[in-house]
């Protein structure tokens, strides 16, 4: 049996662009900054963007609070590791469920996309806390499920 898959837009990066304007009413932009993988050379242009995205800009990365689902670009070079812009996420106050419009950059493109606080694990982190996660959703047909079923999103007409 298949999921019947709404579509807001005729693809699937105008589906994500008009969940992107939809959550604007409810909570600000969150800038996410693909990062390059690891084994690309230093010099290529992933990497030389990337850098200077760090120094122009207040980038935080926090391991294992924060991904692109289910990767960014790979072709291009960019896996799922990302940054946040300082002062557009609040990694202390996540709320499993919650959606936030978001910018995804990378060296070759700039998109709107929507982002998602996540559970990690059915077992509480070593403080007690429950093992909660920004998803970034890389706009892709395969995602709407994934998203739909991560924030409970219900599609009205």
């Amino acid at each position: 049996m298949s999921k019947t898959i709404t579509m807001w837009g005729p693809t699937s990066i105008d589906h994500f662009k008009n969940l992107h304007d939809h959550y604007l009413k409810k909570n600000s932009i969150v800038h996410v900054y693909a990062e390059p993988l690891l084994y690309l050379k230093r010099d290529n242009d992933e990497n030389k963007w990337y850098y200077r995205m760090l120094r122009e800009k207040e980038l935080v990365y926090k391991p294992f609070k924060s991904y692109i689902h289910p990767e960014g670009d790979f072709k291009n070079g960019y896996g799922d590791f990302c940054s946040i812009q300082k002062g557009t996420f609040d990694y202390d106050n996540m709320n499993l469920g919650e959606v936030f419009p978001a910018i995804l950059y990378a060296h070759h493109e700039t998109m709107l996309t929507v982002g998602c606080v996540v559970k990690m694990s059915d077992h509480p982190d070593i403080h007690g806390k429950e093992q909660l996660a920004l998803w970034i959703y890389y706009p892709s047909a395969e995602n709407i499920e994934s998203f739909d079923t991560a924030s409970g999103h219900i599609y009205k007409d």
